[in-house]
C-alpha cells in the first residue's frame, strides 16, 4: 500500500491525473485498452477536469478508454445526485471517448436486482471474461465514517462473494443504490483513493494504522489479491496519521 499526502486538492489531482496518465497508458501498450471505473462525490472533480484539459487530454488514447462507474445513485442521469452527471459534465462530454464505451450503471431502474445483473453481465462482456472481471484501474473515495464505493458499515454487501454488482439501501441520502461488490474491487489491478478533508481524519487513521475491523470501516476491505492500492490524501485528512507518508 501506498499512502501519499498533499498540502492541498490542486496537488493531489495532479499527481492522481499523472498516475492516472500512466496506468492508463502502460494498460493501452499491454492490452489496447483501459478499463476505468470512477466514483462520486466532490473529491474527484478537480482530477476530472484535469484529465480533459492539456497535458493529460493527450497523453492518453480516449477511443481504446471503457468508463464504468463503481456505485451510482438511484436517480435519473440527469439528476444533480447523479455520478455520472458529475463526471459526463466536467469530463466525458469534453473527450473523444466513443459512447459506447461509457456504460452508465443503470441505478435508476425499477428492478435493481436485473439492473445489478445485466450491468455486471456488461462488464463481463466488455472486459472479456465469464469470471470476476479485473479492471486495470478503480478510483474510490471514502466517507467519513469509512465507506467507500456505497458498502456501508454493518451492511450485508461487505459480506457478498457472488454478486459483482448489488442494490444496497445506505444511511445517506439518496439511500437507494447499485454498488460494486468487494469481489470485484479486489480483482482490479490498481486502485487509487482519493481523500480529503478534516472530517476524514479519524477514518483515515482508523482505516490505514488501526485493526482489521471492514464491518466498522469498509474501506479496509479493499485489498486486491493481486493488485496495487495507492491512497492520495490532502494535510487535513491525514492530520491524525502517527507519521506523515
Amino acid at each position: 500500500m501506498d499512502v501519499t499526502v498533499f498540502s492541498d486538492v490542486e496537488q493531489l489531482s495532479r499527481s492522481a491525473a499523472d498516475y492516472i496518465t500512466r496506468v492508463a497508458r502502460e494498460a493501452i501498450a499491454a492490452r489496447n485498452r483501459f478499463s476505468l471505473a470512477l466514483s462520486g462525490g466532490s473529491t474527484p472533480k478537480k482530477l476530472y477536469g484535469l484529465l480533459a484539459t492539456e497535458p493529460y487530454r493527450s497523453q492518453i488514447d480516449w477511443s481504446k478508454v471503457e468508463i464504468f462507474w463503481s456505485d451510482e445513485r438511484n436517480v435519473p442521469p440527469d439528476d444533480a445526485e447523479s455520478n455520472y452527471r458529475m463526471a459526463n459534465e466536467v469530463m466525458l462530454s469534453k473527450l473523444p471517448i466513443p459512447d459506447e464505451h461509457i456504460h452508465r450503471m443503470p441505478a435508476e431502474q425499477a428492478d435493481r436486482d436485473a439492473a445489478s445483473l445485466a450491468h455486471a453481465h456488461e462488464i463481463q462482456r466488455v472486459l472479456g471474461t465469464e469470471g470476476t472481471p479485473r479492471f486495470d484501474l478503480i478510483q474510490l473515495g471514502m466517507g467519513p465514517e469509512g465507506h467507500t464505493a456505497s458498502l456501508f458499515p454493518h451492511q450485508p454487501s461487505l459480506h457478498e462473494q457472488q454478486r459483482l454488482i448489488m442494490p444496497v439501501s445506505v444511511p445517506k441520502p439518496p439511500p437507494d443504490r447499485l454498488t460494486f461488490t468487494p469481489p470485484l474491487l479486489n480483482a482490479a489491478a490498481h486502485v487509487l483513493f482519493l481523500v480529503t478533508g478534516a472530517e476524514k481524519d479519524d477514518a483515515v487513521k482508523a482505516v490505514l494504522e488501526g485493526p482489521y475491523q471492514p464491518d466498522e470501516y469498509p474501506a479496509q476491505i479493499v485489498r486486491p489479491t493481486n493488485g496495487e492500492v495507492s491512497w492520495m490524501l490532502d494535510t487535513a485528512a491525514a492530520e491524525k496519521l502517527s507519521k506523515q507518508k
